[in-house]
């Protein structure tokens, strides 16, 4: 077991956490989410052990896990989905423990239902955990774990247990169909580069971002994902970053990628990376993740949602690592035939705006809504 370089320096400029919301349509049984959890742990090694060290931070040994530790149950029948996202956001992982937790929430439903996974980056990106709980995370009925051991937190508890080192922006969330995107944008070489053209869209219109600078405007980031080879539960972070340049027709742009570095200059990037103080490459990761006008995340789960974590799924909705402060972050669930959007929005030099992702998010689906 060992961090790759990029998961070792995802690591030292951290906290760096992924959050992901698994939405229910209501009611559902929190035995049987816990089962789920115990499938999607037991099938990845990296949910076992502790990241130790600081310069050189690799995984430590096997350990047996605390449940109660990194499982509780939330009972807040008032609560919305983007409340919890963003309380969600900021939550510590445990500490001296495997970088991980989980929130069953409302499992007799009112308000949001469902359960919240938090991961360090340094586990996973956010798609190859996808694939491993799509794969992992599927309990049939009946086959529910008892749930009286865990811990049953308020709200106001679940708020005490914030880490203040992360202080990102709200989020808004939104869902877009693939048929009124293409409406919308009909010249898109696909639905991601429509996702990403209605984005650039929002960078013009709002005057939020008028302080941002129109080569920044066209200046975006997509995940490219290397595709999960193994049948082992293996976990790693495969995906790369890729620039596009959104002032190109996409027509001209169809495989949306300019040149990717040559394999070289990727790994000298990475060593000298590894090399330099924490206190240096923090803020030089969070600089470079921070130039962009938009960085976009696809994350493919299925034309139906499965039932994980013995869930009635409604939407997954994710949320962008707690890396860096563009203008735009979006995150975006492929599931049936649209998108779960997660928008994380910035002003032009980095700062929090009230409100600002969530007119993002509405106005975003009010422009592919309209005639």
């Amino acid at each position: 077991m060992r961090l790759t370089g990029a998961e070792a320096v995802l690591y030292r400029t951290g906290p760096n956490n992924i959050t992901i919301l698994f939405e229910a349509s209501g009611p559902f049984d929190p035995g049987l989410v816990l089962r789920g959890l115990h499938q999607m742990v037991e099938g990845a090694e990296r949910f076992h052990r502790a990241i130790e060290g600081t310069r050189a931070p690799a995984f430590g040994q096997r350990q047996p896990l605390e449940w109660p530790r990194h499982v509780s149950v939330l009972n807040a029948p008032g609560l919305s989905a983007i409340t919890m996202m963003n309380l969600a956001r900021r939550l510590a992982l445990p500490a001296g423990r495997p970088r991980w937790r989980a929130v069953i929430a409302n499992p007799e439903g009112g308000g949001w239902s469902g359960l919240v996974l938090q991961f360090d980056h340094a586990i996973a990106d956010g798609t190859r955990i996808a694939r491993h709980i799509t794969t992992r995370a599927r309990p049939e009925i009946g086959q529910g774990l008892p749930v009286g051991g865990l811990p049953c937190v308020s709200l106001e508890g679940l708020q005490s247990q914030k880490d203040a080192r992360l202080t990102p922006a709200n989020s808004g969330l939104v869902r877009l169909e693939f048929n009124d995107l293409a409406r919308h944008i009909p010249n898109a070489s696909g639905h991601a580069d429509a996702l990403l053209r209605l984005a650039r869209e929002r960078l013009d219109a709002d005057p939020a971002f008028a302080g941002v600078a129109p080569t920044r405007r066209n200046h975006a980031t997509m995940a490219q994902i290397v595709a999960l080879r193994t049948a082992d539960g293996a976990l790693g972070n495969q995906a790369k970053m890729r620039p596009v340049n959104l002032s190109d027709a996409s027509e001209r742009s169809k495989a949306l990628f300019d040149k990717a570095r040559a394999p070289w200059m990727e790994s000298a990037r990475i060593a000298i990376a590894r090399a330099l103080p924490t206190a240096i490459l923090r803020p030089t990761v969070q600089s470079e993740f921070s130039r962009p006008g938009i960085v976009l995340t696809v994350v493919p789960v299925a034309r139906r949602l499965p039932p994980l974590f013995g869930l009635d799924l409604v939407a997954i909705h994710p949320a962008a690592p707690t890396l860096g402060r563009p203008p735009l972050a979006v995150t975006a669930v492929r599931t049936g035939d649209g998108f779960d959007v997660c928008v994380t929005a910035h002003g032009p030099k980095g700062e929090n705006v009230p409100g600002l992702s969530q007119r993002v998010a509405d106005t975003m689906r009010q422009s592919v809504l309209a005639p």
